[in-house]
C-alpha cells in the first residue's frame, strides 16, 4: 500500500509539469501574437515619423532659399542645412527669368523632395524704342532712333536725323526721314518736309515724298509704360533694405549697394564701379564720369533691376550702365525730376532703359541707350537709340517686396 501511494504522487508531479509547460507555450504564443503586430506598428510609426520629418526638413530648405532670393541675399546654386543632426540640400536652377528650387530632406535615410518654381516679379512692356510725352521729341545733327517712336506731341527735326522704324505723333511731324527699305510709316495730323519709306498717314501736309493717306484718324494719346504706382513700389522695395544718410562719393574702386534708400547724392568717377544687389532709391542726384559704371549683380540672371532718383541723372566721359551680363537683363534708371536736364547722357550709356516721365532727357556727343521714356526728349550730335526686341517684356526684380512670385510649390518623387 505504501509503494502505490508513492507512485501516485510521482505521476501527479509529472502531470503538473506538463500542464505548466503547456501553459507557458500557450502564453508565449499569445504574447508573440500580440507583440509582433505591436512591433510592426512601432516600426511603421517610426518610418512615418521620419518621413514626415524629412518632408518638413525639405520644406525648411525651400523656405530658406525662397527667403534669400526674395531678400536678394547671397545663395549658391547648391546649399546644405543641418537641423537636429539631419541634412537638407537645396539646388537652384535658372530657367530663363524663372527659377526652380529643389529641396531634398534626409532623415535616417528616409528622403522627401519638394520643388518650388518662381517667376520674375513685376513686368513692364516697352513696345516702342522711344515714348515721349507732351514736351515732344527734338532731333538734330544726324541723330538716329533705330526702332519705333510714339510721341504725345510733335516731332521736330533738323540737319538729317532719322527714325528707322515707324514714327507716330499726336501733333505733327516735320523735316525727318522715316523708315528704310520700304518699311516704316509716319502717322500724325500734320506731316511736312519728310521722306517716308512706308505709308504716310496724315490729314494735312506738304513737301513730303508722297501725298497724305487720310484713311487714318489722328493718333490718340498713349500712356507711359511705367506708372506712378510702379515707381512707388520700387521705392518701397528700396526702403525695406534700410536707409543711408549722406552723399556717396566714389572715386576708383568697387563697391556693392542695395537694396537701400540713399538720402543724398550718388557720385561716381575715375573708373569707380557700383554693383547693384537690390533696388536703390537715391533722393538726390546721380552722376557718373570718367569711365565709371553702375551695373547689376550677376545674381539677377536674365532679370532686370531698377534705380530710382528724385533728382537728376547724368553721365559724361564714357561712363555707363549695364545689366547682369545675361541676355535680357537691363538696368532701368528712373527719375521723378521735373528739370530740363532730368537725364543728361553724353557718350554711350550702355545696356540701360531711361525713364523721366516728368522731365527732359538729353542725348549728346554720340550718346546711346536701349530705351527712353520722357516727357521731353532732345537728341543731337549723332546720338543714337537702338531698340531691342527683348524690351517688349522686361521682368524687374524689385527686391524684398516682390523679387519673385510663386508659380508652383509641391512635393515631387
Amino acid at each position: 500500500m505504501n509503494l502505490n501511494i508513492r507512485k501516485f504522487k510521482r505521476n501527479r508531479g509529472a502531470a503538473m509539469m506538463i500542464s505548466v509547460l503547456f501553459f507557458l507555450f500557450i502564453s508565449v504564443a499569445i504574447i508573440s501574437g500580440l507583440v509582433g503586430p505591436s512591433m510592426r506598428e512601432f516600426r511603421n510609426s517610426s518610418v512615418n515619423l521620419n518621413s514626415k520629418k524629412a518632408y518638413f526638413l525639405s520644406e525648411s530648405g525651400i523656405e530658406d532659399a525662397f527667403y534669400r532670393l526674395k531678400s536678394n541675399m547671397a545663395i549658391g546654386s547648391s546649399e546644405s542645412i543641418t537641423l537636429d543632426s539631419n541634412t537638407v540640400t537645396t539646388s537652384i536652377v535658372s530657367v530663363g527669368s524663372s527659377k526652380e528650387i529643389i529641396s531634398l530632406g534626409d532623415v535616417s535615410n528616409y528622403e522627401r523632395k519638394v520643388a518650388l518654381t518662381l517667376i520674375a516679379g513685376e513686368g513692364v512692356s516697352f513696345n516702342y524704342g522711344m515714348q515721349v510725352g507732351t514736351g515732344g521729341l527734338e532731333m538734330e545733327n544726324s541723330s538716329t532712333i533705330n526702332g519705333n517712336v510714339y510721341v504725345n506731341a510733335n516731332i521736330t527735326a533738323s540737319n538729317s536725323p532719322r527714325i528707322t522704324g515707324t514714327a507716330i505723333a499726336t501733333g505733327s511731324i516735320s523735316d525727318i526721314d522715316v523708315g528704310q527699305s520700304g518699311v516704316g510709316d509716319a502717322w500724325a495730323h500734320t506731316v511736312n518736309n519728310s521722306d517716308v519709306a512706308g505709308n504716310l498717314y496724315c490729314q494735312t501736309g506738304s513737301g513730303n515724298n508722297k501725298s497724305c493717306n487720310t484713311s487714318q484718324g489722328d493718333p490718340e494719346v498713349l500712356d507711359f509704360p511705367v506708372s506712378d504706382e510702379q515707381i512707388q513700389s520700387w521705392k518701397d522695395a528700396a526702403v525695406l533694405g534700410g536707409e543711408q544718410t549722406g552723399n556717396i562719393n566714389l572715386s576708383d574702386g568697387n563697391t556693392t549697394l542695395g537694396p537701400r534708400k540713399i538720402i543724398g547724392n550718388l557720385t561716381l568717377s575715375n573708373d569707380a564701379i557700383v554693383t547693384v544687389t537690390g533696388t536703390l532709391w537715391v533722393t538726390g542726384n546721380i552722376s557718373l564720369s570718367n569711365f565709371s559704371q553702375i551695373r547689376l549683380s550677376s545674381s539677377y540672371g536674365s532679370g532686370s533691376g531698377v534705380i530710382v532718383a528724385s533728382g537728376t541723372i547724368s553721365t559724361a566721359n564714357s561712363a555707363s550702365f549695364a545689366g547682369s551680363g545675361t541676355t535680357g537683363s537691363y538696368l532701368m534708371m528712373v527719375t521723378t525730376s521735373t528739370a530740363a536736364g532730368a537725364i543728361d547722357i553724353q557718350n554711350s550709356a550702355g545696356t540701360v532703359i531711361l525713364v523721366a516721365p516728368y522731365g527732359k532727357i538729353n542725348f549728346s556727343n554720340s550718346a546711346s541707350a536701349k530705351e527712353a521714356v520722357g516727357k521731353t526728349v532732345h537728341m543731337q550730335n549723332s546720338s543714337t537709340l537702338t531698340y531691342e526686341t527683348g524690351l517688349t517684356n522686361v521682368n524687374f526684380i524689385s527686391g524684398p517686396s516682390g523679387a519673385y512670385d510663386v508659380s508652383s510649390w509641391k512635393e515631387t518623387e
